[in-house]
């Protein structure tokens, strides 16, 4: 499932975790994600084997603390509702 809120579209399936990253007046949101997995065949062996990339986390900046912390709660609830049903 694809969620939007505030200008950031999420495909939460694929979410790991959610953190603030405060700073002097406002401050990042940040969204991290699981590793995509991608099946490859080997050249030499033939064999098909998982690979592990790393997803690159997504930031907001927020110019103030309330903003940074309403948003964080209301994606925290968005993800909870989405693990929950």
């Amino acid at each position: 499932m694809i969620h939007q809120h505030n200008g950031i579209a999420i495909h939460l399936y694929d979410l790991k975790g959610i953190r603030m990253e405060p700073q002097e007046d406002g401050g990042h949101l940040i969204f991290e994600f699981n590793n995509a997995i991608i099946l490859m065949e080997e050249l030499e062996s033939g064999r098909w084997v998982e690979r592990s990339y790393r997803n690159e986390p997504v930031l907001q900046y927020y110019e103030d603390m309330v903003d940074l912390d309403a948003n964080f709660k209301t994606w925290v609830e968005v993800w909870n509702d989405f693990v929950v049903n």
